[in-house]
């Protein structure tokens, strides 16, 4: 898992955990860090794997691993960072923007439940594309070009895998969520039903 580390003499700990895709190359990434290292926060980003075959020993330990090192941080993620934080411990504050925390809508059909129990951690299935309506009018050029355009079956099996098994929401006082109703890609009905109002 690549990470990297943005303002070292920061007085305070934030860890960004990137949804499935973003990069830390990209520009609109580079400006919430230029605005979290303006704020003088040690900014450390995280992304993700775009193939993974285990969800825990993938995804979450190597950034478990770096936040157990931490004396105190605060949290910030987008999409499926949003996921692998809840298996986060310590963290005390939590931004989630858009969280993954179940499938869309269109996501959830006999096709795509076929394809999560192929074995194979290989991008094979299309993933529909993303456009500038899709991602938002401000991704950029590069964003849309390094997108994904297919998806390996174990990266979905273990996504599903961890919806199904999240742990209780327990981040009243200290977590925030963010998100749009209407998403084409996360499910709005699962992050309503899961952070309370």
């Amino acid at each position: 898992m690549q990470h990297e580390v943005f303002n070292e003499a920061g007085d305070r700990d934030l860890v960004v955990v990137l949804g499935w895709g973003n990069r830390i190359e990209h520009g609109n990434v580079r400006w919430l860090v230029d605005r979290l290292v303006d704020a003088d926060y040690r900014v450390t980003v995280f992304q993700l794997p775009t193939v993974v075959t285990d969800f825990e020993s993938e995804w979450v330990k190597p950034i478990a691993d770096y936040v157990d090192g931490l004396e105190s941080y605060r949290l910030l993620t987008h999409s499926t960072g949003g996921l692998v934080a809840e298996y986060l411990e310590g963290a005390e504050h939590r931004v989630y923007l858009s969280p993954w925390w179940g499938f869309h809508a269109d996501m959830r059909n006999p096709i795509v439940s076929l394809a999560m129990k192929l074995p194979l951690s290989r991008s094979i299935l299309p993933t529909g594309g993303a456009d500038r309506e899709m991602l938002g009018a401000l991704a950029t050029d590069r964003q849309l070009e390094d997108t994904p355009d297919r998806v390996a079956p174990t990266f979905l099996r273990e996504a599903k895998r961890a919806q199904s098994h999240l742990p209780p929401f327990q981040f009243e006082e200290t977590g925030v969520v963010f998100y749009t109703p209407d998403d084409a890609v996360v499910s709005a009905a699962a992050i309503e039903e899961r952070a309370p109002e």
